[in-house]
């Protein structure tokens, strides 16, 4: 095993590990990432994560452990002054660089989950307290963990060349 795979499955523990703990889902993976020293951000910067669980306060919309692995990426490749760019492609930069990475990873989340909301994922079990739940989500905070990990080892140069998906702006009518 190369000291990437045991990276990636040392976020995935510390991530299962953190649920168990009663960590919530977004909490537990921007943890995880921490305590592995993927992330060199201050420690406080997880009680961003504390409204997240749930799927947004418990609304049950976007995944927490989701927006926790997006959240990460951005400590690390989001754009720390965007006044400092000029007006005129500050707007336009985002969505022909930045939005890049989060797109793929959202895309390969859905991919494994079936979609990104967090009622949808956990709809087929009637408990939202129950074990079955519970597991099911203690599980996929592990991957999720070790999705982020994955998206916050390429570089930012192939980010902005990486392919996007379908995006919001290709439904739309011209």
């Amino acid at each position: 095993m190369n000291m990437e795979d045991n990276k990636s499955q040392l976020v995935n523990d510390y991530a299962i590990e953190n649920f168990k703990s009663g960590l919530n889902c977004a909490e537990s993976v921007y943890d995880a990432l921490l305590r592995a020293g993927v992330l060199d951000v201050p420690r406080e910067t997880i009680a961003m994560c504390t409204g997240f669980g749930g799927g947004i306060g418990l609304v049950g919309e976007t995944c927490g452990a989701l927006s926790a692995a997006v959240m990460a990426n951005s400590a690390v490749y989001g754009r720390k002054d965007p006044w400092s760019i000029d007006a005129e492609i500050r707007g336009p930069e985002v969505g022909q660089k930045y939005y890049r990475r989060y797109s793929n990873l959202v895309r390969e989340f859905c991919e494994a989950n079936g979609c990104a909301t967090c009622r949808d994922i956990c709809e087929p079990f009637e408990d939202w307290n129950g074990k079955d739940r519970r597991v099911h989500c203690m599980k996929m905070v592990g991957t999720t963990a070790q999705l982020a990990y994955k998206y916050l080892q390429i570089p930012q140069n192939e980010a902005f060349e990486m392919p996007y998906g379908e995006k919001m702006s290709d439904n739309k009518k011209q």
